[in-house]
């Protein structure tokens, strides 16, 4: 028997399991000819050829149909999966080929939409006019192993071993106040201005720590729940504000007074799970926003604008 299944692997090939599937499948030569393109006569001498080898009936004839023994089920199972498999990788290989298309759902902070993220999703767009991009902003953070979001991008010390994470750069925080407020009050010691703080159940963030050292909670004037209102309110002349550097800096209207220590600093990585990076929309937009986030590292650092000597923040800071 060993000695007949090593001559049947020399003989015979995978097309023979694709040819015994057809028969199957279409009950007749002729039906298998039209499906593989063949003729009838070369399907009639490749199956004899076929059973010839195994050394076993694959199909009974009976009134023009042809029925599959169980060792003809057997192969035209193998068959089967056979195209299935080819018929997938060829999916596989054109859809490299085409243009991606369909929703992508991005997750992130409000303040990332605010700033830095629009111009980012209209290049994409320009580039890939047949995706959609789904913007979930929020301060949540989504679960992608459950599918919420296909990507995300999010402020952490360090990324979820699960998923697919690439690390954009330091997430940077410093002191602001808008000109027309430290114009109209000048004092010199920081502790005696109106500070603007986030409401502390939003967050854990260090820089409410930070914050908590500097100015006791019952001393800060106001509190917001976002750090888009705080940059609103700041703007305004309100007070004094801790804020992300990508969300301040490029308001022309506040003043950078400080930088914090580094220990106040967070990351910002660029995550998917590694499900969603086998879709080649996913895997696409991924990439592009890689790319055009790494070009925005400088301002999300705090580098693009200078900090403003102030007198009120001499030695203050640091500390």
């Amino acid at each position: 028997m060993q000695s007949s299944l090593a001559n049947s692997q020399a003989t015979c090939d995978l097309n023979d399991l694709r040819l015994v599937a057809a028969i199957h499948e279409t009950g007749s030569l002729s039906g298998a000819a039209r499906r593989l393109g063949l003729n009838h006569a070369t399907i009639f001498r490749r199956i004899t050829a076929v059973e010839s080898c195994l050394g076993v009936r694959l199909f009974d004839r009976q009134r023009g149909r042809y029925s599959a023994t169980p060792a003809g089920e057997e192969l035209a199972m193998a068959g089967a999966e056979i195209d299935a498999l080819a018929a997938k990788s060829l999916r596989l290989v054109a859809g490299q080929d085409m243009r991606p298309s369909g929703i992508v759902r991005i997750a992130t902070t409000e303040s990332f939409v605010d700033s830095v993220l629009p111009p980012i999703l209209r290049r994409c767009r320009t580039t890939y006019p047949e995706i959609r991009f789904d913007v979930l902003s929020s301060n949540m953070m989504h679960d992608l192993s459950r599918g919420e979001a296909d990507i995300a991008i999010r402020p952490a010390q360090r990324a979820p071993e699960n998923l697919i994470a690439k690390k954009i750069g330091d997430l940077v925080f410093a002191v602001y106040g808008s000109r027309a407020y430290l114009n109209a009050s000048p004092a010199a010691d920081w502790h005696t201005h109106e500070w603007i703080a986030l409401e502390a159940t939003q967050s854990q963030h260090r820089v409410l720590t930070w914050m908590e050292k500097l100015q006791p909670p019952e001393r800060i004037a106001f509190v917001f729940s976002t750090f888009i209102s705080m940059c609103a309110a700041c703007v305004r002349g309100l007070g004094l504000a801790v804020l992300p550097c990508f969300l301040a800096d490029t308001r022309p209207e506040l003043v950078k007074l400080e930088t914090l220590p580094e220990d106040c600093w967070s990351q910002i990585w660029l995550l998917v799970h590694p499900d969603r990076y086998r879709t080649a929309r996913v895997k696409t937009v991924f990439t592009l926003l890689h790319q055009a986030l790494v070009d925005e590292a400088d301002l999300i650092a705090g580098k693009t604008k200078n900090i403003e000597t102030h007198a009120i923040f001499t030695d203050q800071v640091a500390g």
